[in-house]
């Protein structure tokens, strides 16, 4: 829940309009711990949000000379971390996601919001994208047909993955190997049917996988089921499908994407998360054109639980486990003989004061079957692991 700050104006709008959405902005009080800065004029409501989630983060690599996958340039660099989006840089302060987001509700029926971001885990997951675009968290708009039906168009967080960029949202500071990339954003419309708030079914057409401009020409098809009963479970079943296949290759790839996930209430203290990520996809066209017919698999399994210690204290631990031998996922790619085959354990240690800030320490080891990580020499090792402490805040 949010406080709002109702102001009224008289007829006149521009100037007064503007000075006092401004002043509104900066002096809106917080009271028990809930705040939102708001302004509403008749059947207009605008709201401004914010967020940044900073941390500093410790690990085992040092100088080296890659090439960059965000840039495509080759770099000499410091800290850098390979096959993650957060924490991208290790022995540093660095900034994970910062965001500021405007919405307009006009009555019952249409809302428009645009959201701008920048940092780390923009800069992993937008490379692909034209550069005027990588700063667009999300720019939509929604209309209400009725109390059951609404449709949305425009570019909008993905519903897929059981861990979210904001990493407040989530039980750790930082995401498991497959929630970093399954996909965070989408471009397209939405339909949506919610039988009442516990229950909304949705089908979406998309440009793609994780696109906001077409990569192939090719449209993707997509549905989800959420449940929200606040205290008790919340949870989504997502599938996606969609050909894959590169820009002029005549070659269809289709990829078929089961999310399923499932956030557990347990009485006061405890909080279970167990998701589901399976991925099946036709082999490339260069491994058909060589008569090799059929599918490739991707297999993700995360638990991960939370104990609260005092209603500002808590724990949390996550395994996660991906089994991607033929390299499907583009971001865990790593040429090796048995592909991204890694298991992971992360505990975290939580402090919230009040709800608008989320300080977290956590450290997390892994390990794949293959050497693709690289130790503090740039030597090739099985092992992966960082300690990192984060302060999250939102307003």
């Amino acid at each position: 829940m949010f406080f709002f700050q109702k102001i009224t104006f008289g007829k006149q709008a521009g100037v007064r309009i503007l000075l006092a959405v401004m002043c509104s902005f900066v002096l809106s009080p917080t009271t028990h711990g809930q705040s939102a800065l708001q302004i509403n004029q008749g059947d207009v409501k605008v709201t401004l949000n914010g967020y940044a989630d900073f941390g500093y983060a410790v690990g085992p690599q040092r100088a080296h000379k890659y090439k960059d996958f965000i840039s495509g340039d080759t770099l000499n660099d410091f800290g850098r971390r390979d096959f993650t989006s957060y924490p991208l840089y290790v022995n540093q302060f660095s900034l994970s996601l910062a965001y500021i987001q405007a919405q307009l509700n006009y009555g019952e029926k249409f809302r428009f919001r645009i959201a701008l971001h920048a940092g780390h885990i923009p800069d992993a997951l937008t490379f692909a994208e034209h550069p005027s675009l990588r700063n667009v968290r999300e720019a939509a708009v929604l209309y209400r047909l009725n109390e059951r039906w609404s449709v949305e168009a425009g570019i909008f967080p993905s519903y897929f993955g059981s861990e979210v960029p904001l990493n407040k949202e989530n039980l750790h500071a930082t995401r498991g190997y497959i929630a970093d990339f399954a996909p965070d954003y989408e471009s397209g419309v939405r339909l949506a049917y919610s039988r009442n708030p516990a229950h909304t079914f949705t089908v979406m057409l998309l440009n793609g996988w994780q696109e906001i401009r077409d990569g192939n020409g090719t449209k993707a098809l997509a549905l989800s089921y959420a449940i929200n009963r606040p205290g008790q479970i919340t949870g989504n079943w997502n599938v996606y499908l969609g050909d894959e296949r590169a820009f002029a290759n005549p070659f269809s790839q289709w990829r078929m994407y089961h999310n399923v996930y499932a956030r557990l209430f347990v009485g006061e203290k405890w909080v279970l998360l167990s998701a589901l990520d399976w991925v099946i996809q036709e082999k490339s066209g260069p491994q058909r054109a060589l008569g090799a017919d059929g599918y490739q698999q991707v297999l993700g399994l995360a638990f991960s639980a939370r104990y609260a210690i005092h209603k500002h204290h808590g724990l949390a631990v996550r395994y996660d486990h991906v089994h991607n031998p033929q390299d499907i996922v583009e971001e865990l790619r790593t040429n090796s003989p048995s592909g991204w085959r890694s298991g992971s354990g992360t505990l975290t240690y939580e402090f919230v004061p009040i709800p608008q800030f989320t300080w977290r320490v956590e450290g997390r080891y892994g390990l794949n079957k293959d050497a693709v990580f690289r130790n503090a020499n740039n030597g090739a090792t099985r092992a992966d692991w960082y300690a990192i402490t984060t302060a999250a805040f939102h307003f």
